[in-house]
């Protein structure tokens, strides 16, 4: 095998685990015999890393589990304050920042610090030791005090669908499918330049809307890839879809004239496990290059409805995992605080109850007592 990129020879010293769809997507299908070491560190610094910061927040929201680690916090903010608030897997927000806010009213400077944490705490208080000498660290932590509140206005995020450095990546991974697939690399050699950035071209890769190409479960968040070489027409593409949100048609080769190529990729992110889904992309030479030649410049109210979908299902799945996390942490509690008793009484499961509730955010709080 040869790294279809730069053509050196695959050995146990250049071989690295390629994703065909990116880690930061959820991708778990991969392969050793696809590019070198180098090359996909390459790439991955120049495209796949703008891929996965403009799907890092879909991958947040849905909780999507990674081959590698976990996704990166969302970065939010409120509308009327322009506080920004970091939203960590799993839904829970902190504060991005720290908040410090001095004033000096004659020999006196106040200061008013909120931190995320006791050691964020500390720590910024014992920075003003150096301007202040006789200030006490110690007493100022002690008058610190804990505060929980609830959000009473949606936090604002924003979002980016494609752009030129994003096209190239999911150029990458249909080749990466192409040459997963056994398909010969000379069918695709005229990309490499591009998802180098050595060359730009215009007609590779752009946003597939089309309604009906399968069927989509209310409760479902999948990868989709589908390829197509069809040597009677002279054309080989590729359908990428990730989350079924983000939807691309990639333009592989239009002078085709390898063997016939249908396969199809359908992984389903919340249970772990590749489907067999019946994929409705299968055009003629004709089709497919109109799609190219007149493009959807304004595809996004059909991106807002898919994103519709992934988000709703998304904070679905954050509130389920925040509820799960209360009760079983409230039960763990007054089970080790009634270790020794031998039944659950009335006032063991009142006590349960009522840490679920102090510890549930408002909304969770009405959908358990509904």
């Amino acid at each position: 095998m040869k790294c279809y990129i730069c053509e050196s020879e695959l050995n146990s010293n250049n071989q690295t685990e390629e994703h065909i769809i990116i880690n930061a997507a959820g991708g778990r299908l991969k392969s050793k015999d696809l590019i070198c070491i180098k090359c996909n560190i390459s790439l991955g610094e120049k495209i796949d890393s703008a891929l996965a910061n403009q799907i890092n927040g879909l991958a947040n929201i849905l909780m999507i589990k990674r081959h590698r680690g976990e996704p990166q916090p969302l970065i939010g903010q409120k509308k009327s304050t322009g506080q920004k608030y970091k939203i960590n897997y799993g839904g829970k927000p902190e504060l991005h920042n720290p908040i410090i806010v001095e004033s000096t009213e004659g020999n006196t400077t106040n200061i008013s610090i909120t931190a995320r944490n006791a050691k964020e705490m500390r720590n910024i208080l014992s920075g003003y030791l150096k301007k202040h000498p006789n200030f006490n660290v110690d007493e100022a932590m002690k008058s610190a005090k804990w505060l929980k509140e609830s959000f009473k206005e949606p936090l604002n995020f924003q979002t980016e669908i494609g752009g030129v450095e994003v096209f190239k990546a999911v150029c990458k991974c249909a080749i990466n499918f192409f040459i997963f697939n056994k398909g010969n690399h000379m069918h695709i050699k005229h990309l490499i330049p591009y998802i180098k950035s050595e060359r730009e071209m215009d007609d590779v890769v752009w946003f597939h809307y089309q309604d009906n190409l399968y069927e989509l479960l209310p409760d479902e968040s999948s990868h989709v890839l589908h390829l197509v070489g069809d040597p009677k027409e002279a054309i080989l593409y590729c359908y990428v879809d990730y989350f079924n949100t983000y939807k691309y048609l990639v333009l592989l080769n239009q002078e085709y004239n390898g063997p016939n190529i249908k396969e199809t990729y359908y992984y389903d992110l919340i249970n772990t496990q590749i489907n067999t889904r019946e994929i409705r992309v299968n055009y003629d030479r004709k089709t497919l290059l109109s799609f190219f030649k007149n493009k959807d410049a304004e595809p996004f109210e059909k991106v807002k409805e898919s994103l519709g979908h992934s988000i709703k299902l998304g904070l679905k799945r954050q509130s389920e995992f925040q509820r799960e996390l209360v009760i079983t942490k409230a039960i763990q509690n007054t089970l080790k605080k009634h270790s020794s008793a031998t039944m659950l009484t009335k006032e063991i499961f009142e006590e349960t109850m009522s840490e679920i509730l102090d510890n549930l955010p408002p909304i969770l709080q009405k959908e358990l007592l509904d």
